[in-house]
């Protein structure tokens, strides 16, 4: 068999063609692209999520103040959407047992501790009231709710409603609606009604049409966006606004007497005018709406804003109790060195492999196994959005040395001189001893990978997958070389 005719024959192999479409794929998945950085030199850049130590970011620990699992589980699931919300994606929440007291930790890529604070120290707790004065004569009223008139008689800082008694900022229902009384002066009393809680919000919009900053004036940016609440919701609004009176500026321009209320952890964030089209009427979209002192400010609100909607409210306030900021500058030397103990290990080991074969027609294709493994590591862990960290990167150096084991393992036996063996036979044996040690890593590795907390899941994953790939991908296609290099 001429040489020429043999090696076509080697890229016609079923293992080697399954291998280079792997790689293809590994390689697609990672998405590799360059693009001028902000000095203007070329970076580049790929669909890999880097770990906060790689690229910078925060980390925290938080404590709910009801630390309870079942909270600490309803916090995290909260955390999580919340967070994917506001458009981070390089997120890592875990809970955290110290001491018999359960913690969060939390980790942003590529944020920083205002943005973590900003998410964080918010419970979410939202609210929307319409507040009514009901006009006072001789300590007596009426307050008219969906068509119905309720009497109120003021005493001694008490308001008594149809002959029941109620206290100033303690909630009571009328009609089905929560309200509680926030004022009360000689001359009128407020009564004001809940009309959504975050239970209500069905969908926060976050497309242009629906949501937008305009400057208001150099140092003032308004926000707003839509949300979709629940039929029930739209009922109370339709009751409360039913017997409100209609204030005219102009012919364009009436609205009604009484303004929407939003509050995000008890505090008032802003109010808004009512249209007087709007009276009486069932509103299942309301627009949302609040300020910042720029135009990235505002953004930056809006964005919070709504991620804290559509996420919901945490189920306790949670206390940070401790915080790490890594600079990205940090971050990209830490990075920097990644990518040299990579090169390093990979260099060390070609250094090691020519001194032992003296062949470089031998070495060559092992050196090339490695880094295909890395290849489909670093593919598999883009595929599944896995984030990739400083004992991620221990992992893929641990596969290295693992892989290099097996090569030396299938090399060695497929020199071993016994004439009753072919080299078929030669590398089935050699393939017994690789299974069996691949199957002890994974095994030692499982626990790290569903037990274990913090990085030490990343070195788990890249090891386990670093083995899996090699036995199943890699090795096969080494040992098909080999035997082509025997013939």
């Amino acid at each position: 068999m001429n040489q020429e005719n043999k090696w076509f024959r080697f890229l016609k192999e079923p293992r080697i063609i399954l291998t280079l479409l792997i790689l293809l794929f590994s390689l697609i998945a990672i998405g590799p692209s360059a693009s001028p950085g902000e000095s203007g030199t070329m970076e580049l850049h790929t669909n890999i999520l880097k770990g906060l130590d790689l690229q910078g970011g925060v980390r925290a620990i938080v404590l709910p103040e009801e630390s309870t699992k079942a909270i600490i589980d309803e916090s995290i699931t909260v955390l999580n959407t919340r967070l994917s919300a506001f458009g981070l994606q390089e997120t890592k929440i875990r809970p955290l047992e110290i001491d018999n007291k359960w913690y969060i930790e939390v980790e942003l890529a590529g944020s920083t501790e205002e943005q973590l604070r900003m998410l964080l120290e918010r419970q979410g707790k939202f609210e929307a009231y319409i507040p009514r004065n009901i006009d006072l004569t001789d300590n007596k009223g009426t307050y008219k709710l969906d068509g119905k008139a309720y009497d109120i008689t003021v005493s001694n800082n008490t308001v008594i409603i149809n002959n029941t008694e109620q206290q100033i900022n303690k909630m009571f229902t009328l009609d089905n609606i929560d309200f509680i009384i926030t004022n009360i002066t000689s001359d009128f009393v407020t009564l004001s009604g809940r009309i959504y809680q975050g239970k209500d919000i069905l969908q926060v919009f976050k497309d242009a049409q629906h949501s937008n900053v305009r400057q208001i004036s150099a140092d003032n940016y308004r926000f707003q966006f839509e949300i979709v609440t629940t039929t029930e919701s739209a009922e109370r609004f339709a009751k409360i606004t039913k017997d409100a009176n209609i204030i005219s500026k102009s012919i364009n321009d009436a609205y009604l007497d009484a303004e929407i209320e939003l509050y995000l952890d008890d505090n008032m964030t802003d109010s808004l005018k009512i249209a007087s089209s709007l009276r009486g009427q069932k509103l299942t979209t309301p627009q949302i709406t609040g300020s910042g002192n720029s135009q990235t400010d505002a953004v930056e609100q809006m964005k919070t804003l709504q991620s804290i909607l559509e996420s919901g409210a945490l189920p306790s306030k949670i206390q940070i109790v401790q915080i790490n900021e890594i600079s990205p500058t940090l971050g990209k030397e830490f990075m920097n060195m990644a990518l040299l103990t990579i090169f390093v290990a990979i260099l060390a080991v070609s250094v090691i492999l020519f001194l032992r074969y003296k062949n470089p027609n031998l070495v060559i294709p092992m050196i090339l196994t490695s880094v295909s493994e890395i290849v489909i590591i670093l593919g598999f862990a883009a595929l599944v959005k896995w984030t990739i960290d400083l004992p991620s990167i221990a992992g893929i150096v641990a596969a290295i040395g693992s892989g290099i084991d097996d090569q030396i393992i299938i090399t060695d036996e497929a020199d071993k001189q016994k004439e009753e063996m072919n080299i078929t036979k030669k590398l089935k044996r050699a393939f017994f001893i690789i299974m069996a040690s691949a199957t002890t890593t994974i095994a030692a590795m499982i626990p790290l990978l569903t037990v274990a907390a913090g990085g030490v899941k990343g070195f788990a994953f890249t090891t386990i997958i670093g083995v899996i790939s090699g036995v199943l991908i890699t090795r096969p296609a080494f040992s098909k070389v080999l035997e082509y290099l025997n013939k």
